[in-house]
């Protein structure tokens, strides 16, 4: 009897062991490395200069309209009196980047008056330079004081502006809630084909702005602005949490399973590793890859997806999951294509 005790003592303990060893491990992520270009909310009294500037043909074509930083938004607010009848801007304009295979997103909301006649568009826009000036913008207003609506504009070619004196389909009708509601727009622009397609967020569902269009960007800024012809009318744009980041096409995300290594080798496998990132709350698969010999697993994330999100990474061992991570989300900051993270798996003597 005394050997069946030591025999089921033995067994239970091994069973307890397997049962320790087959549990999940979490890790905090480590951020080696942001993929994001730009991300701001506009926190603070003031613009970041190291990120905005405006330039001298954004001030002088309508002095009414002031430019400011109140409660966490970019806000461009006044009377209009327009110095002239076309082109009549009022904004921001954003330093310049290299990158041309981007995606540009932004919240804004606005409480402008749409009565009188004349032009009043509040303006979203990915542009490649100074010259060639070719650009995609996305705007609500009208271009004749006609209904107000969300439309696209864009040059493709030196001297046309599609989008300028009459609408481009497909537009979409105002929801008659943008004096209160936010309204996320996104510009994706492909820097290897060209292929630019704006879009806005009614929820889920990715509305189309405008037709996709093909533009040849040597380099990339942003800019927010109001172009406003129309005279003694109140003109009122709040814009929000501007983020330009790698287009997730071409631009994967980049988990690295780190180890300790004794004598020279990985004291835990790190290649053939299956990674999965899955979206918090909605449970999507944004994308998931295999690890290298390096322990690096290139994830190209999913499309139609406004990026920053909150995710978990779920590492995988043929079938049984080994570790577990958890990439937050505050503001604009969370998972972008081109992020670096590293998750460390624990030595064996801590193993849990």
């Amino acid at each position: 009897m005394k050997y069946v005790g030591i025999t089921s003592c033995l067994v239970l303990l091994l069973c307890l062991q397997c049962a320790k060893a087959a549990e999940v491990t979490f890790v905090d992520p480590i951020s080696i490395l942001s993929g994001v270009l730009l991300a701001d909310s506009f926190e603070g009294y003031q613009l970041d200069e190291h990120i905005w500037f405006r330039p001298t043909w954004m001030s002088e074509h309508n002095p009414y309209l002031t430019i400011g930083v109140q409660n966490g938004h970019l806000t461009i607010a006044g009377y209009s009196h327009p110095a002239g009848t076309n082109h009549q801007y009022v904004g921001i304009m954003s330093k310049y980047f290299r990158e041309t295979d981007v995606v540009l997103v932004a919240r804004m909301r606005t409480q402008s008056s749409f009565s009188g006649k004349g032009r009043l568009r509040h303006i979203i826009h990915l542009c490649s330079g100074d010259w060639p000036d070719f650009f995609t913008e996305v705007s609500f207003g009208t271009i004749d004081m006609d209904a107000p609506k969300w439309f696209t504009g864009y040059r493709s070619e030196i001297g046309e502006y599609l989008g300028y004196s009459q609408y481009v389909e497909p537009v979409r009708a105002a929801t008659g809630s943008e004096s209160v509601e936010w309204r996320t727009v996104v510009l994706q622009h492909d820097g290897q084909s060209g292929s630019t397609q704006n879009y806005m967020l009614i929820g889920k569902e990715w509305v189309r702005i405008g037709p996709e269009h093909k533009l040849s960007f040597n380099h990339t800024h942003i800019e927010i602005k109001v172009d406003a012809n129309v005279n003694e009318t109140p003109v009122w744009m709040e814009v929000s949490d501007v983020r330009l980041y790698p287009n997730p096409v071409h631009n994967p995300a980049t988990i690295v399973i780190g180890s300790r290594v004794i004598n020279n080798r990985s004291e835990h496998q790190i290649h053939n590793l299956v990674v999965k990132i899955i979206e918090d709350g909605s449970s999507r698969l944004l994308g998931q890859a295999i690890t290298d010999e390096g322990g690096q697993a290139r994830v190209l994330l999913r499309t139609d997806v406004a990026y920053p999100v909150a995710a978990s990474v779920e590492v995988w061992d043929h079938e049984k999951q080994i570790l577990r991570s958890a990439i937050p989300a505050v503001g604009v900051r969370g998972l972008y294509p081109g992020d670096v993270w590293v998750l460390r798996i624990p030595p064996f003597d801590v193993w849990p």
